[in-house]
């Protein structure tokens, strides 16, 4: 992780420094957290100020804090305009000193489960970091790359985007040896205004390559080829198309620890990046066999009084949600889906949802539960067999009362949905008979 001494990060920021120009290894932002031998940097947002807990920062073992004002604290203060742009800048120098190849991963879908799967496949014969969890904004992308050890070979960062502008300032922070596309769908349309706006600001991802970078791309998304058209790099394609340079049926034999046809297309992806860093098959084989998914992503929790459980609440959108409906059709029946709703779509929040409701029907998913104001346009398309509850507890009663005839059970809504509570009911309810 980042290391150097305050008289260095000074010069770097373009900050002031009081008191001695000390050591630190590590940032953080976060107070309560173990910040022994770190610099606190204190960041402010519309309902915080991180200056207000520099003492929590130090009583849990901070040897220095990055603020905008001198505090009354006894403790080194590196003095900065901002305090984000200062973490920003701190990393970009660190990635940069590093000599770290960085593959950077952006896209509506499978940003986490590809970089968790490259993770697994280059740490086979090489030392490297990734993405913790998802920190992939303006905050979490500069402290992963504070996270690289100075002997990793890669990093692999993953980028997100919650409005336009966001991807083109994350890759001005380091030079990528790897640019990723997973794909695009109307994921967040709702922030973006348009899909083009989400295409065009997905695609900045490449907009720094040169002729010796790589850029990894779905070569059945309908954009590919503007991608492939405007960028110098080598291009390495991946997906279905007889055409991709990484064939979905080269992974279809291979035995991976996670369902669904698109996490065959994520191990492609994966395999992709992997070719690019001139990784040897042994590897990769091993790397996808051996790979941990995510937690809540397809999860399966096994059996529960006879009915399978599968948390897939960590997140949803429209393309994710017709996958693990996919997954879901491959169960015999009984099949029963419960879905929240799907965040941040806008004004065409309703016709996504009635669409996924119909996508369900016609896969013959035995019964929807929906909750959430707008997953209710889903159980109105699903028909008969769609039922929507206003609230957890009602949902659970029901799934509780009628919990002999559901079946294979796959729960799947957006983080504000925070299913999970439901979930945690479903597994520690003694009434599930």
């Amino acid at each position: 992780m980042i290391c150097m001494n305050l008289h260095q990060a000074t010069s770097i920021t373009g900050g002031t420094l009081i008191g001695k120009p000390i050591q630190f290894r590590g940032v953080s932002t976060d107070s309560r957290s173990d910040c022994a031998g770190k610099l606190f940097i204190a960041l402010k947002g519309e309902n915080f100020n991180g200056e207000d807990y520099c003492q929590q920062a130090i009583d849990n073992g901070a040897v220095a804090v990055a603020v905008s004002s001198s505090q009354d604290i006894n403790s080194p203060q590196l003095i900065v305009e901002d305090s984000l742009k200062a973490l920003s800048i701190l990393a970009k120098n660190w990635a940069k000193q590093c000599q770290t190849k960085i593959i950077a991963i952006t896209g509506s879908n499978g940003k986490t489960t590809v970089k968790n799967m490259i993770h697994s496949i280059l740490s086979v014969s090489n030392q490297c970091s990734a993405t913790k969890g998802n920190l992939n904004n303006e905050i979490g992308v500069p402290l992963t790359l504070c996270e690289i050890n100075a002997k990793d070979k890669y990093a692999i960062v993953e980028m997100g985007a919650a409005k336009l502008g966001d991807i083109s300032g994350l890759v001005s922070l380091v030079d990528i040896h790897t640019a990723v596309i997973t794909n695009v769908s109307p994921a967040h349309i709702g922030r973006f205004g348009s899909f083009e706006n989400i295409v065009s600001e997905k695609g900045q991802i490449l907009s720094t390559l040169g002729k010796e970078d790589y850029a990894v791309l779905p070569i059945d998304d309908e954009h590919f080829a503007i991608w492939n058209k405007n960028t110098i790099s080598k291009v390495i394609s991946f997906g279905e198309s007889a055409h991709a340079d990484v064939l979905i049926d080269t992974i279809q034999e291979i035995n991976l620890p996670i369902a669904g046809k698109h996490n065959q297309i994520n191990a492609a992806c994966a395999s992709a990046i992997a070719q690019s860093c001139k990784i040897k098959e042994t590897d990769i084989l091993t790397g996808l066999e051996d790979f941990l998914p995510a937690k809540g992503r397809l999860e399966n929790l096994g059996e529960y009084n006879g009915n399978t459980l599968i948390n897939d609440c960590y997140n949803a959108n429209p393309q994710s949600v017709k996958a693990a409906i996919d997954v879901l059709a491959s169960y015999d029946s009984p099949t029963t889906l419960v879905l929240g709703n799907m965040a941040e779509l806008g004004e065409e929040s309703e016709n996504l949802h009635r669409e996924i409701g119909s996508y369900a029907k016609q896969k013959d998913i035995s019964r929807l539960l929906t909750i959430g104001i707008d997953s209710n346009y889903a159980a109105s398309a699903y028909g008969s067999q769609g039922k929507h509850f206003d609230s957890i507890k009602l949902l659970s009663d029901f799934m509780h009362k009628n919990w002999s005839s559901l079946g294979t059970i796959l729960v799947k809504g957006s983080r504000s949905m925070k299913l999970e509570n439901l979930i945690e009911t479903l597994i520690n309810s003694e009434k599930a008979a």
